[in-house]
């Protein structure tokens, strides 16, 4: 009895563990190993003497220049945690000169295989408290099951008043014709595009459209949140989200703002009829509408309070793959809008022509060789026992989840935010791979002239619940 008792326990556990605990305890080794080697480097700068031979000072030279180049996207970062907090004084002014005016707003959603959300992010949209939605969902020959649900949703839903639902299924074209497809049927003043992997807070479409009470704004881009950190890779995503997101509001105020992305953008109905829809030729039409709008001049600002969450990739190989497809994007976009760089021309804004873009093609140059060199900083170390490198490393990762929790999101001051800064290093170690990754695999794209299509991976679900959104 005793035996088939313990074994009985055992089963449990091991189900128990595969179920639910098996992520946590796996996440707990890893989080753990980050620690352990943030501590003994911290540790090891006090209890060990370093002696650098004459040998290894060449290499602390290459380290030493390729440090300086470096601090360039440090200066970027510091300089838009500075200009930042001033959001809140522009948004402020804002509200206060412009009255609030009524618009009719057209959502869309281009699908391909989102069996997983794509329901959850319609509820999501009806559940928002503007009381004019006109909601088009384009399921773009999708394979799986999404097709039958929608249709089978559309047939029983009873729409909220002031709201209408409208959803097509055509041949699969790839998301810049969906988009299309959807548009040529809008009828809003107001024109907003989201992800069918996004859900949206229960006031994020009335924060979108008070953005257009101000009759110079032409695009707004949403606050994009990672739903589903729940492993070091969606943890990364979420972390880079957050200062991403954080550093648009600098970006808002000095008006350099050039990437609107397809999870959560909004524009004035003019912006299409200037510019004919969206560009099917190119892998990233969102990238592609927002630089054609920057090269008119048009004002683009950010909506801090449009909440929109959406599911980060829950894999290595899933994120390497979903930004090999974001920089081919970039690439492109810009080859073919290579006369805003360094743009004397009234429309262009300067800071952004003189330092924003240029500064991008700069980091990115400079993704080369930074996973060599960080390797080299590390071979270094550990031979010189000199580990003042990575505590300088360690300081610089950290000090902006102060900064952003000062000025930004309040919800972020908590011990769970925080816990995670002095191991910040570690991930963006990984985000740098992930980024080098991305530019070897773009530049192969580039030369193998890859189509326009769908970016896909394993879809797991936002992990943000529809009753906490209404809440």
């Amino acid at each position: 009895m005793l035996y088939f008792a313990t074994f009985d326990t055992g089963r449990l556990m091991s189900v128990f563990l595969k179920k639910t605990g098996g992520v946590m305890l796996k996440n707990l080794i890893i989080y753990g190993a980050m620690y352990g080697l943030t501590i003994f480097i911290v540790t090891s700068m006090f209890l060990a003497s370093p002696e650098v031979d004459e040998g290894l000072k060449f290499i602390a030279l290459i380290i030493a220049v390729f440090a300086s180049t470096l601090i360039t996207k440090y200066v970027k970062g510091f300089a838009f945690m500075v200009v930042g907090p001033w959001y809140d004084v522009w948004k402020y002014l804002d509200n206060r000169t412009y009255a609030a005016k009524p618009h009719t707003v057209s959502i869309l959603i281009p699908a391909y295989n989102e069996e997983v959300g794509l329901l959850s992010t319609v509820k999501s949209v009806l559940m928002n408290d503007y009381p004019h939605i006109e909601l088009i969902v384009v399921n773009d020959g999708s394979k799986d099951n999404s097709d039958t649900m929608m249709r089978d949703y559309v047939a029983s839903v009873k729409l909220p008043r002031g709201k209408k639902l409208l959803y097509f299924y055509k041949e699969n074209g790839g998301k810049g014709r969906a988009l299309n497809y959807a548009l040529e049927r809008a009828t809003g003043d107001i024109i907003m595009s989201i992800d069918a992997d996004c859900l949206l807070e229960k006031n994020t479409v009335r924060n979108f459209v008070r953005r257009f009470d101000n009759p110079t704004v032409m695009a707004a881009v949403g606050n994009v949140k990672v739903g589903n950190p729940d492993n070091p890779v969606t943890m990364l995503q979420k972390l880079e989200f957050q200062f991403t997101f954080y550093w648009k509001k600098a970006e808002s105020v000095m008006g350099i703002i050039y990437i609107i992305g397809g999870a959560a953008g909004a524009f004035r109905r003019e912006v299409f009829e200037k510019f004919g829809g969206y560009d099917v030729s190119t892998i990233t039409e969102d990238i592609d509408l927002s630089v054609k709008i920057q090269s008119e001049g048009m004002n683009i600002v950010y909506a801090d309070d449009a909440v929109v969450y959406t599911e980060g990739a829950n894999t290595l190989k899933g994120l390497v793959k979903q930004r090999i497809r974001w920089k081919y994007g970039w690439l492109m976009t810009f080859a073919n809008h290579t006369n805003m760089i360094f743009s004397r021309k009234k429309q262009h804004n300067k800071i952004l022509c003189w330092f924003a873009i240029p500064l991008n093609y700069f980091t990115s140059a400079l993704l080369f060789v930074e996973p060599w060199i960080i390797l080299l900083l590390y071979i270094y170390c550990t031979l010189t026992q000199d580990y003042t490198p990575f505590i300088t490393w360690i300081i610089l990762e950290s000090l902006p989840f102060f900064v952003h929790a000062l000025y930004d999101d309040r919800t972020l001051r908590k011990v769970s935010f925080f816990a995670i800064a002095p191991i910040s290093w570690i991930l963006f170690h990984i985000s740098t791979y992930v980024e080098y990754r991305a530019l070897i695999g773009s530049l192969g794209d580039i030369v193998r002239r890859r189509e326009a299509t769908w970016g896909t991976w394993t879809r797991t679900g936002v992990g943000v619940s529809l009753n906490k959104l209404s809440s």
